[in-house]
């Protein structure tokens, strides 16, 4: 899950860039260039690939075992390396306000690692301005969406002892890209004993293991004709 893609409908204010390119930096740039839609539309496809990007320096990163962020409102100049990522899609989501907010809504499904704030910054920054992200919002992640969000008033109930059956997903539910492998009685031991198979008849590739009742065993792995577990569940 840790490496699962996301989804993120964003907002980018035009003129302004700040400290943490977010609402609540300090201004530390300004321009009068105010992009029109068409020149915000036509930039787009320069970031939908694999892109080389200079993570914000308000981040958790660590910069010589401290967090980035850290470093940044104690005063330190932090210097970020830059990391690939990739950009799946991205689109104009909302209208482009050509009054004084100067602000466009985006959608983006993205890589691991990607910085909405950095894309922001950069998307601003090839449209001859600058900019900062007024708005954020994780719609997906991995194979969960927004129609399986629950309230915090919700995970308050929970956290002061309601029932969390209702709630809480089964392990299946982060495993829906990944195939499931049946195992006999036998096979299904060795997993959860750690041990190699040989003579299962699968291709190579990620498999969650089942028994026969349907439970999840582990993640497994079979490369050239030896299955091996590589995260037992342990339920």
């Amino acid at each position: 899950m840790l490496d699962a893609s996301k989804h993120y409908d964003f907002t980018i204010k035009f003129g302004e860039e700040t400290a943490g390119l977010d609402a609540e930096g300090e201004v530390v740039a300004t321009s009068d260039i105010r992009p029109a839609l068409p020149e915000v539309e036509a930039v787009l496809p320069r970031f939908t690939r694999a892109i080389e990007q200079i993570p914000p320096a308000y981040s958790a990163i660590k910069v010589e075992g401290k967090r980035a962020y850290d470093r940044a409102r104690a005063g330190e100049v932090v210097e970020m390396a830059a990391r690939q990522v990739t950009v799946y899609s991205l689109f104009v989501a909302g209208p482009l306000h050509c009054d004084s907010e100067n602000e466009i809504t985006l959608s983006a499904h993205v890589s691991k690692g990607t910085y909405i704030r950095s894309l922001a910054r950069d998307i601003a920054c090839a449209l001859g301005t600058v900019g900062h992200v007024t708005m954020l919002r994780r719609t997906k992640a991995g194979p969960f969406s927004l129609d399986q969000a629950i309230s915090l008033d919700k995970l308050n109930e929970i956290g002061k002892g309601a029932p969390a059956k209702d709630i809480i997903l089964p392990l299946e539910a982060g495993l829906v890209d990944i195939p499931a492998l049946d195992l006999s009685p036998d096979a299904a031991k060795a997993i959860q004993q750690g041990r190699v198979l040989t003579g299962v008849a699968t291709k190579d590739g990620l498999y969650w293991a089942r028994d026969a009742e349907m439970r999840a065993l582990a993640l497994v792995e079979q490369i050239d004709g030896e299955l091996r577990t590589v995260r037992g569940f342990n339920l």
